[in-house]
């Protein structure tokens, strides 16, 4: 270890001078890091400990203590070690961030999270923004994990703890915000309402005090002092950026029941993200069951399974490091409940789709069936051992439930196998038609958690269940918006005798103040320019995507918005032409890409051309096959070769699509160098053909340096092609 300056900061992180901190312990962290670096790291604990019995409140003792129990994969004893500090020591900002690393490694977010509270709490405003990284790190983990809403809120603190632009913060955010599978419900910015009237001087003092503290970040501070006022709205969006789910839903609900009679907009929306959330699966759930055989003949029973038209193997995915399937071979199949369907009909309909009974895993030795208790169990064990027949004993199964899940979620299981020969959009229709089905028929006759155990018509017979019943039908509203077989939900809403929801007036809207669940009621057709600029601009922010969609395709018929400058015409014409493109639908795609083009006033600009150019290649990347857009890249690649803007964005958007992947730079520490091999291999397979001069046919080459100059794959020189920019 280089010597420290006696007044230089302490490396522990205390933020003290060495001098009055960590400098005694000098002598036995010097000899752990030596043996740390040497990996020796049980004897780096010993001398550390010995340090300890010396110096008990050396910080960068109990650090080096933790880091090597971490070498040592104990993060268990890492965190505890790191307690011993953090209890003496209740600020230590580098214990506390080295026990938060470690606690999301163990999986602990709860702790985690905890962790950081103390630490806001603890942090003076000149600290302060040395706290952002932590939050940027749970806001980047969080989501990932399900806690959305959470991992929002802390790269939002953390970018305000910051201030000034961080690159990282500002990316995570972004993307976590227009996340297309996380619900409006969850990522909407909810707002705590202000101190409601006819509270005393001193509540109105202790409400005004907690909204302080979670307007600092200090959301665990505040739900406590809301719970104590009896505000549950506020006290459950705290406990949901904090993380706690089950707390925010018991909250929250409180706060809906109290509204039962006449329930607010508000009190729907928050009921309809408690049904988001609450992953609570009821008092009477689906138990999910294994039923295993031992097996007689197993090559006998593959050959069975294989044969059998009501089972479909599953393909064995290469890349899978389950320590279970490694060093042997494991046949899967699903189990459908009636033979599967080769080809479709003109009068097919969803009901016909077989339906998975189960899935059936072959082992070494045994085999097992996997299944749900909802009345399909007997019907597949009767099919598997029909068809397993005398490849396994006749004994009982051995059987052991792995799980359950709500009769909420069952009721949107739709694991079905259509015909082969269906194209994928016409796959797509099919399943989300026989979807609509079950949310038309299964569910209003489905027992509900959220309704206290009735089904939906039981509860509207019993009155008190508006909120839960317009929640419902609002997220079946919102995941339907995009089939193109959508459930007859204006019917459910008349049997059910829940009203739709409240019209709003698109004159006066506040398009950026409206919660995003409801941003899908609006017709664009009805607002004027300003109104619908920021609908596109809200939706697209927060991954609203149909909804975007929408707003796009209204804002390509309105000439003085095209004319004005204030449209982004290529954001808006290319995610109307990648929208159809990822539908299959190639012609409209590219009719977009078309108009788009026509309407660009900077089309001249080379780097402009450039973006339309390779949106139309994007189009037909996705729907066509690459002996027929490659040849059309090579010409792009080479139409831009002297423009320096124009190749950057060519590469930018073949990084985009995958055939560039960017790796760590061995020439430039911390750098990124682009591998173009994939590139290279699609040109050479099928690029452009040419005749040479000596009647020779061979594939035609890239003109610029978009690769290392030599030609040929990366096998021919063993060294990866990389990527050359012009004028660098």
């Amino acid at each position: 270890m280089a010597a420290v300056d006696a007044y230089a900061p302490c490396p522990c992180g205390s933020g003290q001078k060495y001098k009055r901190c960590c400098q005694k312990a000098e002598a036995y962290v010097d000899r752990a890091e030596r043996l740390d670096r040497n990996g020796q790291h049980e004897a780096a604990v010993a001398v550390v400990n010995e340090g300890l019995a010396k110096h008990p409140d050396a910080a960068w003792l109990h650090i080096r203590k933790a880091v090597a129990l971490a070498a040592l994969e104990q993060p268990e004893k890492a965190v505890a070690a790191l307690a011993v500090l953090i209890k003496q020591q209740p600020g230590h900002l580098g214990a506390i961030a080295l026990s938060l690393r470690l606690l999301l490694e163990l999986g602990d977010f709860a702790a985690a999270v905890d962790q950081f509270q103390t630490a806001l709490a603890l942090a003076d405003d000149q600290a302060r923004p040395q706290l952002a990284p932590l939050a940027g790190l749970l806001g980047g983990v969080l989501p990932e994990r399900g806690l959305v809403a959470a991992g929002i809120k802390h790269l939002e603190l953390g970018r305000s703890l910051i201030g000034d632009d961080d690159s990282w913060l500002d990316t995570t955010l972004s993307r976590a915000r227009s996340n297309p599978s996380a619900s409006a419900w969850v990522k909407n910015p909810y707002r705590l309402s202000k101190p409601p009237e006819g509270l005393s001087d001193e509540a109105r003092r202790r409400y005004d005090e907690a909204l302080g503290w979670a307007d600092r970040g200090l959301w665990r501070q505040a739900a406590a002092a809301f719970e104590l006022l009896s505000a549950d709205r506020e006290t459950g969006l705290c406990r949901l950026w904090l993380g706690d789910h089950p707390g925010a839903v018991e909250a929250l609900r409180r706060s809906v029941r109290g509204q039962a009679a006449r329930p607010t907009t508000d009190a729907v929306d928050l009921e309809a993200l408690c049904q988001t959330i609450d992953d609570r699966v009821g008092d009477d759930p689906i138990e999910e069951v294994e039923l295993s055989w031992p097996i007689r003949d197993r090559a006998g029973l593959l050959a069975r399974l294989a044969a059998d038209p009501r089972c479909v193997e599953i393909p064995d995915d290469e890349e899978d490091d389950d320590d279970d399937r490694r060093g042997r071979e494991v046949g899967e199949f699903l189990l459908l409940d009636r033979p599967k369907v080769a080809e479709s009909r003109p009068d097919f309909k969803p009901s016909d789709m077989p339906m998975v009974l189960g899935r059936v895993v072959v082992g070494d030795d045994a085999v097992a069936l996997q299944t749900r208790d909802d009345g399909r169990l007997d019907k597949a064990v009767d099919g598997f051992t029909t068809t397993a027949d005398k490849t396994i004993p006749p004994a009982q199964p051995r059987t052991r439930v792995v799980g359950s899940i709500s009769r909420a979620d069952q009721v949107l299981d739709v694991a079905c196998f259509p015909p082969a020969d269906l194209e994928p959009a016409a796959r797509e229709k099919l399943i989300a038609a026989l979807l609509s089905e079950r949310i038309c028929t299964v569910w209003p006759e489905t027992p509900m958690p959220y309704l206290a155990g009735k089904t939906p018509v039981q509860a509207a017979g019993a009155g008190g269940f508006e909120a839960p019943l317009r929640a419902a039908l609002a997220l079946f509203e919102e995941s339907a918006r995009e089939w193109e077989a959508r459930p007859d939900l204006a019917t459910l809403r008349g049997r059910l005798n829940v009203p739709a929801e409240p019209a709003i007036d698109h004159a006066s809207v506040v398009v950026d103040e409206l919660p995003l669940g409801r941003l899908g009621l609006l017709d664009p057709k009805r607002l004027d320019d300003d109104r619908l600029l920021a609908l596109y601009q809200r939706t697209r922010t927060w991954g609203l995507a149909e909804t975007s969609i929408g707003a796009a395709r209204e804002l390509t018929t309105r000439r003085k918005l095209l004319e004005g400058g204030r449209l982004p015409i290529f954001s808006v014409y290319g995610e109307l032409a990648m929208n159809d493109a990822l539908h299959r639908r190639r012609d409209p795609a590219m009719e977009w890409a078309r108009k788009g083009r026509a309407v660009d006033p900077q089309i001249r600009v080379p780097a402009s051309a450039a973006s339309w150019d390779m949106l139309e290649l994007q189009v037909r990347m996705a729907t066509e096959q690459p002996d027929v857009w490659v040849p059309e890249l090579v010409v792009v690649m080479n139409r831009y070769e002297r423009d320096r803007d124009a190749t950057r964005l060519v590469l930018s958007r073949l990084v985009q699509a995958g055939l560039i992947r960017p790796y760590p730079s061995e020439d430039e520490p911390g750098g990124v160098a682009l591998d173009a091999t994939l590139l290279q291999q699609l040109i050479a397979r099928f690029g452009p053909r040419v005749q040479t001069p000596s009647g020779e046919v061979g594939v035609s080459a890239v003109r610029s340096g978009i690769w290392t100059p030599g030609g040929g794959t990366s096998g021919a020189t063993g060294e990866r092609p990389r990527i050359i920019l012009p004028g660098q």
